[in-house]
């Protein structure tokens, strides 16, 4: 009988879900919304999807793996993500444990599982030291050093999308000011390009990067500037620890050269000053929409 994982990654507005068997190879998917009234409906979904998906999985399930969006809590097992507002220090951890009768609970943040994905068999393999990022509804961060994932004493190493580089900014939803976060985030980018004057009806960030590759300006600026914001905080991540490859995954990296170009630009510039990051290597994620649902996975085992 197959031995298998359950891999979930919890993110603003979906929570995906994925069986992993221990040989790596993937069994079955599910998605579902993250989008919810209160956290016993949210709960009750999640409950329902996993119990599904273990069914149709045809084995025993020997752990579980969860990426969340943060911050997260490792030592007490509890998610309480930015953009969802009906979980804060939810038991995720205690609650699986539970529903499952299974003790292999393992809690990372979103885009650490991300980057794990990533360097295990995604843009990351071979190297040895990777800065991950996830640029979408947030954006996010995680740390492979030295051939290890480091996590961080409370789980929540490479949080680059909550560092300030704007002392006197936006206010983020974070409750800080100037966040990488509230400038360069797919929704952020959108709403700075409205207040320039875009009419788009549609406030998503695919028709923003369509409506700048088709020459609008205010859209070409708004993730000229939102690029901007996200080298600078990119640049003083990998200064900090020294290290020379960043892989960069989420929605927003999907959309090509309207986003590459003026990012790669900004991270030249900020990092041709700086003698030891003449080197550095920013490409984008290979495992696409999959990498923290898959890293979740690896996580249990």
């Amino acid at each position: 009988m197959t031995r298998f994982v359950l891999g979930i990654d919890v993110g603003a507005t979906k929570i995906a879900l994925m069986t992993m068997s221990e040989t790596r190879d993937v069994i079955s998917r599910y998605v579902i919304s993250s989008i919810a009234e209160t956290e016993f409906q949210l709960w009750q979904r999640l409950l329902e999807a996993s119990t599904t998906l273990c069914e149709q999985s045809n084995g025993v399930l020997v752990g579980i793996g969860i990426g969340s969006a943060g911050p997260i809590d490792i030592e007490a097992g509890t998610v309480s993500p930015v953009n969802i507002p009906v979980w804060r220090d939810f038991p995720i951890v205690a609650l699986l444990k539970k529903a499952f009768n299974i003790e292999r609970v393992v809690l990372q943040g979103d885009v650490i599982a991300l980057t794990n994905a990533e360097f295990e068999l995604g843009a990351g393999k071979g190297s040895r030291n990777m800065l991950g990022v996830a640029v979408s509804t947030g954006v996010g961060g995680g740390l492979v050093l030295n051939g290890k994932l480091h996590v961080g004493e409370s789980g929540n190493a490479g949080y680059v999308g909550h560092t300030t580089v704007k002392i006197e900014g936006e206010l983020c939803p974070c409750g800080r000011k100037g966040c990488v976060e509230v400038y360069s985030s797919g929704p952020h980018m959108v709403r700075r390009a409205k207040l320039m004057g875009w009419g788009s009806q549609n406030g998503t960030f695919e028709t923003l990067a369509q409506a700048a590759r088709e020459g609008d300006e205010f859209a070409r600026r708004a993730i000229e500037e939102g690029a901007e914001v996200l080298a600078a905080g990119i640049v003083n991540a990998v200064t900090v620890i020294d290290i020379n490859k960043v892989v960069i995954g989420g929605g927003v990296s999907q959309e090509g050269d309207v986003f590459w170009l003026p990012l790669r630009k900004s991270i030249a510039q900020y990092s041709e000053k700086i003698g030891f990051l003449r080197q550095l290597d920013v490409v984008p994620a290979k495992l696409a929409g999959e990498a923290g649902v898959i890293g979740a996975a690896l996580a249990a085992l």
